[in-house]
């Protein structure tokens, strides 16, 4: 890739048995990279560099169903983004070719040995691999980077380790911090390790226009699978795509929960969007949480809610000034 280029990404669903994907070497990162946090920001940035001077192509590998979903399908929703989002975020480091390969049992049952040699090098011609030190793969994750640099010997693949990314307070900058971070209402952390504000996104799904009797309409949002974040209330900004590509950028405040005080509708993100009254059913909203207001509970009568709403969007105007 040479640099001040535009990246145009080439998005692969690959499954192992597919025919090879690249004939030119490839310089890769790989990881799960949920989130797409300042640690893995870190791992692609030092494959982007050795790209640039290689003059090859920047790809990620990652791996779809995420491994934890694949052995434990009855864990609540955890990942902190969609598919669509975490291909969004990758392209916009500069990532050329992301390849996401299809976790299933064959490649579950791949020794480390032979991931290396038939995926890695035969079908993906990667020459170059980044990632974290704490890299496992294979067979019950029996591949370490330790390991992956005494194979790589044989299959002349560089490997290259990065040292774990810790924040301020000396800590690890993990996906699983973010999402105990999100689930405490603690916006400003997981902020700082996202890099970037938390988004819920999706397209926007018709509601029971209860906010229209209260005043305050709302597109809806399900979380896709995703993380459910603190159940409240939140000042946020919103991306609304619409039909033909544009986008626009608004203000709002947005209710996570179950909405104790109406009704039960499973969780959904509830976004009040200020000075605007445009019909978006359908659109892809991509909602940017920017501070915790309060938890959500229940009222004693749609007056009250109506009430709380009108604090709530002073409150959340007031924060995004």
């Amino acid at each position: 890739m040479k640099a001040g280029q535009p990246v145009q990404t080439q998005i692969i669903d690959w499954t192992y048995g597919d025919p090879s994907l690249a004939e030119h070497g490839l310089v890769c990162a790989i990881g799960n990279f949920d989130g797409v946090h300042t640690g893995h920001q870190v791992v692609i940035e030092a494959a982007k560099t050795r790209a640039n001077l290689a003059d090859l192509p920047l790809a990620v590998v990652t791996f779809s169903p995420h491994p934890r979903q694949y052995f434990r399908p009855s864990d609540a929703p955890f990942l902190l983004q969609t598919k669509t989002s975490k291909n969004a975020c990758l392209a916009a480091l500069g990532v050329e070719i992301i390849i996401h390969i299809h976790f299933n049992k064959t490649l579950q049952e791949l020794s480390p040995e032979t991931f290396v040699e038939k995926v890695l090098v035969k079908a993906f011609s990667v020459t170059h691999l980044f990632a974290g030190s704490d890299f496992a793969f294979g067979k019950s994750r029996a591949g370490s980077m330790e390991s992956l640099a005494q194979m790589s010997k044989d299959v002349g693949l560089s490997v290259h380790p990065i040292a774990i990314f810790t924040d301020t307070a000396q800590m690890a900058v993990s996906s699983s911090r973010i999402r105990a971070a999100l689930q405490a209402g603690q916006i400003g952390l997981a902020a700082d390790m996202l890099g970037r504000q938390p988004t819920v996104s999706g397209p926007i799904i018709m509601g029971d226009q209860r906010g229209r009797l209260l005043d305050f309409p709302t597109a809806n949002l399900e979380l896709g699978g995703c993380l459910e974040p603190a159940f409240g209330v939140y000042a946020v900004t919103a991306e609304v795509e619409w039909a033909d590509g544009q986008r626009q950028f608004l203000t709002g405040v947005t209710n996570i929960g179950r909405r104790p005080t109406v009704n039960d509708r499973g969780v959904l993100a509830e976004t009040h969007l200020f000075n605007f009254d445009k019909e978006i059913y359908g659109c892809q909203m991509t909602v940017h949480l920017q501070a915790f207001l309060r938890p959500e509970h229940k009222f004693d009568g749609l007056d009250s809610l109506r009430d709380q709403i009108a604090k709530d969007v002073e409150h959340a105007r007031q924060i995004l000034k």
